[in-house]
């Protein structure tokens, strides 16, 4: 008997864990999570996952153009180191020769040392004569150890020296450092605004371009004008920031910004006059001159130094620079949501929490990036392990918690049937019951005890119960031994059937063996209540064969697996035709199994409830 409210309804809930387990595992995870991130666990995996997640290229704003000293200009001009700054001089007047100039030329070049007095005399007199050239400078730091102690987002950076421009030039023009510091894996993600050396602050190269830029505009009513948001700039007052190294984003990738080869304009081949106004940005454009760097977030993994600097300069334009959240605050705030999560997810089904963990991802995903617009840089996997964990965890909870509940399933089914028809139903997969039935071929065991009702006139409760569950075992080993179903008790009865619900071989022969099983047991039991109680039981015991109805019949609240039909009521009459220790069957059992087993003529005796007498067979015990 499988009944849907005893045995599994469907639908049936799983049991969640109690409320101190929930908040223990909650606390438990919050602790590892705040230990996780306060000692920055994952350090390199997380910065590489944050970065490649941050640092995505954008759209370019201001009107840059890169000049670049290529490989078509190289093989024209030979190598940079042997140039004249002639060639830098001439660069710079042909750019200003037109009647609209660019608002500002940067060199990501070192012009250390005098070369040729006159090439650095017609450099430096260029510089001086359109007041709008900035040379690059570049900072030395003695410290520069595995965890780069001083090169950190945390606190502002001093340095030990600088190299400047030959005096000349230095007289004439703006300068900028061109310092591009990879992270500790050789990207980079980080740039400085500049740096204090002796008291005085020096701009990096895109911010020195930037200002002068912003000075261009404002001296140029019309330009600004027509680009009002060139107009509106707003640069920091970087000095005064507690921090001078900051996180950028990038605007474009490698070969992202309008550019064109030194040569062509020394050459006139392109119009100097098309880049008036811009920013012009002159640097190396080639590879084996060590000025390319890795970056993150595009397939061509590294970028020349110009571009670089022309990234930062329009991260600062656009107020893209971020600094890194406090990470004890942030440590908190991990753990109390990942507490909380957790607890939510313990306390629910698994869509529900797959569900909560999903959201919550995607929520932090946009918070995060959100903050980071705002200027304050988060590593995202910190947040996101926990996340991705908590769910997985919670998989394998519901998955062991579903085997072990399957297995306690398991166990309950076997007090009622016998264990070969449990394992086909935990075969297939589910459990799950439904209305219905259908006809076939089964046989039908009924088994009462005699002198039960007397006998429990003048026993304790309990003792009547002990003995009840000693005469059921009996009964049920018996049942289950020939792998038929135990299909309900009946006060002090028992109804077992066979072939029923899964097809069995011989199945009316296993019926009578059960019965005879039965009756043995019980002589040996009836012995020893009489020693325990001071009382004998016996037994009676029908069985027939036929068609039956069998499924579940009830409703969907409440059901029984069980046989219906006349076979069954048949059986149920014989039972109550037995005398104590007695076995009867009907003649259609003793025609299917002839001479297999041993009877005795009965004769034909009235059923209640049938109109016709039918022969009656009892068995011999051998």
């Amino acid at each position: 008997m499988l009944r849907e409210g005893s045995i599994m309804a469907k639908g049936r809930k799983r049991p969640l864990p109690d409320i101190r387990i929930r908040i223990g595992i909650s606390v438990l995870v919050a602790v590892i999570v705040f230990l996780l991130t306060y000692k920055r666990a994952f350090y390199v995996l997380n910065n590489q996952l944050s970065n490649s997640v941050y640092q995505t290229e954008s759209v370019s704003s201001l009107p840059i153009t890169i000049v670049k000293i290529d490989e078509k200009t190289i093989n024209e001009l030979g190598q940079p180191i042997v140039w004249s700054r002639q060639v830098y001089a001439d660069l710079i007047n042909k750019l200003n020769a037109g009647e609209y100039k660019p608002s500002v030329i940067a060199f990501d070049i070192l012009f250390t040392g005098n070369k040729d007095s006159e090439g650095d005399k017609a450099f430096a007199d260029a510089a001086a004569r359109y007041g709008n050239v900035v040379t690059g400078i570049n900072a030395s730091f003695s410290e520069h150890g595995d965890g780069r102690e001083k090169l950190t987002l945390d606190t502002l950076v001093h340095i030990d020296s600088i190299t400047m421009p030959y005096e000349e030039l230095e007289a004439n023009a703006f300068c900028g450092l061109t310092n591009c510091e990879p992270d500790k894996y050789d990207y980079i993600t980080t740039a400085y605004t500049g740096l204090w050396y002796n008291d005085k602050w020096y701009d990096c190269l895109a911010v020195q371009t930037l200002k002068r830029f912003c000075e261009y505009v404002k001296s140029n009513e019309r330009y600004a004008e027509n680009h009002p948001d060139y107009a509106n700039i707003i640069i920091p007052d970087f000095p005064s920031q507690p921090v001078n190294r900051y996180r950028f984003s990038y605007a474009e990738g490698p070969g992202g910004f309008d550019s064109v080869s030194l040569v062509d304009i020394l050459n006139g081949s392109f119009p100097a006059e098309s880049l008036a106004n811009n920013i012009i940005l002159v640097g190396m454009y080639a590879s084996g001159y060590q000025d390319d760097f890795k970056i993150l977030f595009s397939d061509e993994s590294r970028m020349y130094g110009v571009e670089i600097h022309a990234n930062i300069m329009e991260a600062v334009f656009e107020g893209r620079l971020q600094t890194d959240a406090n990470q004890t605050a942030l440590a908190l705030i991990y753990a109390l949501v990942s507490a909380l999560l957790c607890f939510a997810m313990l306390s629910v089904n698994i869509i529900k929490g797959v569900i909560m963990a999903v959201g919550t991802f995607v929520l932090y995903m946009v918070v995060s990036f959100i903050i980071y617009r705002n200027g304050i840089y988060i590593m995202l996997l910190y947040m996101i392990m926990p996340v991705v964990l908590l769910m997985i965890g919670m998989v394998v909870y519901h998955y062991i918690s579903a085997r072990s509940e399957r297995v306690k399933i398991n166990k309950a089914f076997r007090m009622y049937v016998a264990p070969e028809i449990v394992d086909d139903v935990a075969g297939s997969g589910t459990y799950e019951l439904q209305l219905g039935g259908r006809n076939k071929d089964i046989a039908v065991l009924f088994v009462d005890i005699r002198g039960f009702t007397t006998m429990s006139e003048n026993l304790e409760p309990k003792e009547v119960v002990d003995i009840l569950n000693e005469y059921f075992g009996v009964i049920t080993d018996a049942i289950f031994k020939n792998k038929g179903t135990l299909d309900k008790f009946i006060g002090d009865a028992a109804m077992a059937v066979f072939n029923s619900p899964f097809d069995l071989d011989d199945y009316v022969y296993r019926a009578v063996m059960t019965a005879c099983d039965i009756a043995k047991a019980s002589e040996a039991l009836g012995d020893k209540l009489m020693e325990r109680f001071g009382k004998k039981v016996s037994y009676g015991i029908g069985v027939n064969c036929g068609d039956a109805i069998i499924g579940n019949i009830g409703s969907n609240f409440r059901m029984d697996y069980t046989a219906i039909g006349d076979t069954v009521n048949t059986a149920s009459r014989l039972e109550s035709n037995a005398k104590a220790g007695e076995i009867l069957i009907s003649e259609e059992v003793k025609k299917r199994l002839g001479d297999r087993i041993e009877t005795e003529d009965v004769g034909e005796i009235p059923l209640k409830g049938k109109h016709n007498k039918i022969f009656v067979y009892r068995v011999k015990l051998t």
